[in-house]
């Protein structure tokens, strides 16, 4: 049995068979592509009747594509397309806003009326964790945006868009990298979503327009996990640590507590208040502190 298919795969899915970019055309595609499925079925024609509601559609006009009356339309989605807000929740460290704001940037640059994933591998240049990792595998600015417009059509001649958005594909990317953050921050510690999570994301997501960047720039994914394996492998324990002692009430072997690799005779480990670090994940902090961000400098 073939795995059930993504919101983003359905919803690439209607844009083949919709008849125009209108998302009054796209419901209607939306529909034929998901009639016989559930579960994300539902959460693409939330996000297309979204779409809709954006554009100024009406709940008679959006009602008569799904074949409902207006009233019915408006007490199936409303509450969820309206009230839910489409953007992720909990917290954001500043260095994923600031490159969430310059991914929107890039995108109305463009003339786009959308920032897809490949404007996120963009503004992941801007600041933290992830700037050093992509700046490290030698990918700059100019390059993801050569790449992009090689890849996807661009308009020729921008034209100038009041109001830029995330893509389905990106909300469902920054979803993700919270969910990552979800599981991998300490359970005695607030849960906050920041760069390394997103461009894990965006690495490991083979049919996203960013992987798509990532692979034509040459960069390899295994250097991506390498250099993010501290950040985004924190085990799930009250203190963010491996327990000592397995199953059978044995001392386990010390382990660093930031990748979790244990003590070696080729990796050393330096002791703090109980915890543990080792030689590559100090090498990778000296790394980052080399290049201070504009807030650190300031007093």
């Amino acid at each position: 049995m073939s795995p059930e298919p993504t919101v983003d795969q359905l919803i690439q899915a209607a844009h083949a068979h919709a008849a125009s970019d209108d998302p009054l055309d796209l419901l209607d595609a939306v529909l034929t592509v998901t009639r016989d499925l559930s579960g994300r079925a539902d959460a693409a024609v939330d996000q297309v009747v979204r779409r809709a509601r954006d554009a100024g559609y009406s709940w008679t006009v959006i009602g008569e594509r799904l074949g409902v009356s207006r009233q019915a339309a408006r007490q199936r989605y409303a509450e969820r397309v309206e009230q839910t807000p489409p953007t992720v929740g909990l917290i954001r460290g500043r260095d994923l806003d600031s490159a969430l704001t310059a991914a929107l940037e890039a995108a109305q640059a463009e003339g786009l009326a959308e920032a897809g994933t490949e404007h996120l591998l963009y503004g992941l240049l801007t600041d933290g964790v992830a700037a050093a990792t992509l700046e490290k595998l030698d990918a700059t600015r100019e390059k993801i945006r050569e790449a992009s417009r090689r890849l996807f059509d661009y308009p020729a001649t921008p034209v100038p868009q009041a109001h830029t958005v995330f893509s389905a594909e990106a909300q469902a990317v920054l979803a993700a990298a919270e969910q990552l953050a979800t599981e991998r921050t300490p359970t005695c510690a607030p849960v906050v979503t920041t760069t390394p999570q997103l461009l894990a994301v965006i690495a490991t997501n083979p049919g996203s327009r960013g992987r798509r960047v990532l692979n034509d720039l040459g960069i390899d994914v295994a250097d991506i996990k390498r250099l993010l394996h501290c950040y985004i492998n924190v085990p799930r324990t009250a203190f963010g640590r491996r327990s000592r002692r397995g199953r059978s009430g044995k001392r386990q072997p010390d382990r660093c507590s930031f990748c979790g690799h244990a003590r070696s005779e080729t990796r050393r480990l330096v002791a703090g208040p109980d915890v543990w670090i080792c030689a590559d994940c100090v090498a990778r902090c000296g790394e980052i502190l080399a290049h201070p961000t504009a807030d650190a400098r300031q007093p």
